[in-house]
């Protein structure tokens, strides 16, 4: 009996769209979230030569960890698997339904000849 057409998919294949090294537009979207928060500390008064350095190395340490959560492929055999994916796919797993075997129970009679 002959089957359909089989497709194959590679493992770089990705449902998203990147824009810019690596990143999609929902990464892009988060950073730009990220920023836009930095910005609005920088709104916050008071504006001496300290406190806005210390926000500036606050908004570009937050930054620096979003970028890198964004950007680390967890598995290495996986390019298409982010980070974010990884830890979805953990949490559904762990709401997920287990199904557990129990071992049969040994009769009577097989536990007095021994």
């Amino acid at each position: 009996m002959k089957k359909g057409k089989e497709f194959v998919f590679p493992e770089n294949v990705n449902k998203d769209f990147g824009v810019w090294h690596g990143f999609t537009l929902k990464d892009i979207g988060v950073m730009l979230g990220v920023l836009a928060i930095g910005l609005l500390l920088f709104l916050i008064p008071p504006y001496n030569l300290i406190l806005v350095i210390i926000k500036i190395v606050i908004v570009a340490v937050a930054m620096t960890i979003v970028m890198a959560i964004l950007s680390i492929k967890p598995i290495k055999s996986r390019k298409n698997i982010k980070m974010s994916d990884l830890h979805k796919i953990r949490k559904a797993y762990r709401k997920s339904q287990k199904l557990y075997y129990i071992a049969p129970k040994k009769k009577r009679d097989d536990l007095d000849e021994k």
